[in-house]
């Protein structure tokens, strides 16, 4: 019996030392074996010797689609690179699809054996700040953020609620005056937690996600550097998934990595303007492939399930 107690009071003991932020992190609902299944990678993490990123696709997309159009990219770039196919290609309910992300930065960060970045591109620029928002142990596990055409304060083109329209779930979050993106912008929230760098890019030419200029960008977080492309490439005429793969892009990604903290566009090389798309992308080939995947993305917001209106925003959500 004393042993029994002596064995209890260890265990209180230890208990009480698990970190309170990390123990009230909510609850993964989805299953091991489907948040597994998701998750892919290239060679070369498992124990990585440079920085691995993981690429995060943009609503409309798998992953695997994604990584296919910047392959020429990534490899040219040379890091090991892992990707999530989100359910329903990324338009279900985003509090669901979180999940598989923060599964997947478990995964990854375990087998790197050392930080790794995240790289998303719209609605993926997103989930990677709701992941280290309300699960503030991955914020040891990510050192960047990099954010291209983000969400972070919903668009205004569409308005799923405002037009009585059946619309993907995605599509109700992602619109500005959410009631999610509400919870998530309360005001209290530190829009770039932890010790992870956020960069943020985006083109002012980007017809899906607005406001992209003016005093509140909707893609522009406090505290992160906010890169907007033609402030760097003047003239240049970048659509919303163009935005990740072109070459101010890209060179951000190289700086932010390659330097302590977020990237600097002072820091950009002086030729960066002198190609539209990142290294390794051919310019027509690229263009082509911008155009395919736009529609696509637009597409797969008739094809995938529809609700009527946005999904309740969990308990987690709103503390």
């Amino acid at each position: 019996m004393r042993r029994l107690l002596f064995a209890l009071s260890a265990v209180a003991s230890t208990l009480a030392f698990v970190p309170a932020a990390h123990a009230a992190e909510p609850r993964l609902t989805v299953s091991k074996a489907k948040l597994d299944a998701a998750l892919k990678c290239t060679e070369g993490v498992t124990d990585a010797k440079r920085t691995p990123i993981m690429l995060v696709t943009g609503t409309g997309a798998s992953g695997d689609e994604a990584y296919a159009i910047g392959k020429p990219a990534f490899d040219s770039y040379g890091a090991p690179v892992c990707w999530v196919n989100f359910p329903d290609n990324t338009t279900a309910d985003v509090q669901v699809s979180v999940q598989y992300l923060v599964s997947g930065l478990r995964t990854m960060s375990r087998r790197a054996g050392r930080p790794v970045a995240v790289f998303g591109i719209s609605q993926g620029g997103l989930l990677p700040r709701i992941a280290l928002t309300y699960w503030p142990s991955l914020r040891a596990k990510v050192s960047d953020v990099i954010a291209a055409a983000g969400t972070q304060h919903g668009t205004t083109v569409a308005d799923c609620r405002a037009k009585k329209l059946s619309c993907t779930p995605a599509a109700f979050q992602q619109a500005a005056g959410s009631q999610f993106l509400k919870a998530l912008n309360n005001g209290r929230r530190d829009e770039t937690p932890g010790p992870t760098s956020w960069t943020t890019v985006r083109s002012s030419t980007d017809a899906t996600v607005k406001p992209t200029t003016g005093p509140h960008p909707t893609s522009a977080l406090k505290g992160a550097s906010n890169v907007l492309i033609q402030s760097v490439c003047p003239g240049r005429n970048v659509t919303h998934i163009g935005t990740a793969l072109d070459s101010v892009t890209f060179a951000v990604i190289d700086d932010a990595l390659t330097h302590a903290g977020p990237a600097k566009v002072s820091r950009l090389p002086a030729d960066v303007c002198n190609h539209p798309y990142a290294p390794g992308l051919d310019a027509t080939s690229t263009a082509n492939l911008i155009t395919a995947a736009e529609s696509l993305t637009a597409g797969r917001a008739d094809s995938e399930p529809k609700v009527r209106r946005e999904p309740p925003v969990q308990s987690w959500a709103r503390r």
